[in-house]
């Protein structure tokens, strides 16, 4: 993630400050869940506080910050991003999901935990940004079958502009097979098979139609 591979928890105070203090917010507090309400000067204060208190931010030169580096490649992710990919997934008894953020020189996934916070998972430069996201379906499809995982993808123009998002779905079925729909498919057109490798392999070339920005670089 611009050149660090750590791992953060960030909550959403911690988050609505670094989206207020770098210009327009765009799409990025909606995609993530976040509210007015979470603009508000408390909360705003309450987050500055919790950077600082983690030395993930420092005070250099008077007023300014200095974030450290894998806060500062989330704050540039979130602000100007290229495209987003929503995994969301759903079973009888269970939801989850992960977002991520394609930015010009970071990468990475963010999927909401409990008590309003965040995990944040980055994802390096040479890594195929297809294979997190179906590592993230893999998991629970596996683990909560029947359940469904939902493939949304948009560039930031399109979220933008309003435009639907394409969309795919990967499914677990009870009796072990696998559903497949791609983004111009329907619920009767769905292809079913055997294994999840083939199911996967399906939805890693549907990833690459929905949006050619996903491809991985020669």
């Amino acid at each position: 993630m611009d050149g660090t591979t750590e791992h953060l928890s960030m909550t959403a105070a911690e988050l609505s400050f670094l989206l207020a203090s770098g210009g327009p917010a765009g799409e990025a507090p909606r995609l993530l869940g976040l509210t007015d309400a979470d603009r508000a000067d408390a909360v705003l204060s309450a987050g500055l506080g919790s950077l600082l208190l983690r030395h993930l931010a420092a005070p250099v030169d008077g007023q300014k910050l200095e974030m450290a580096p894998a806060v500062a490649a989330v704050a540039a992710g979130l602000h100007h991003p290229r495209a987003f990919i929503q995994v969301a997934l759903t079973a009888e008894d269970h939801a989850d999901g992960a977002l991520l953020f394609e930015a010009e020189m970071t990468r990475f996934l963010v999927a909401a935990r409990a008590y309003r916070c965040y995990d944040i998972t980055p994802i390096g430069a040479d890594v195929d940004v297809r294979e997190p996201l179906l590592a993230v379906a893999d998991r629970f499809l596996h683990r909560h079958r029947p359940a469904v995982a939902t493939f949304n993808a948009s560039t930031a123009q399109d979220v933008a502009r309003g435009t639907t998002p394409a969309r795919a779905t990967l499914a677990s079925s009870t009796d072990g097979s696998w559903r497949f729909v791609g983004s111009d498919g329907t619920g009767e057109t769905a292809t079913v098979v055997e294994r999840f490798d083939d199911a996967a392999a399906l939805m890693r070339e549907e990833l690459a139609r929905m949006l050619p920005v996903f491809q991985p670089q020669p």
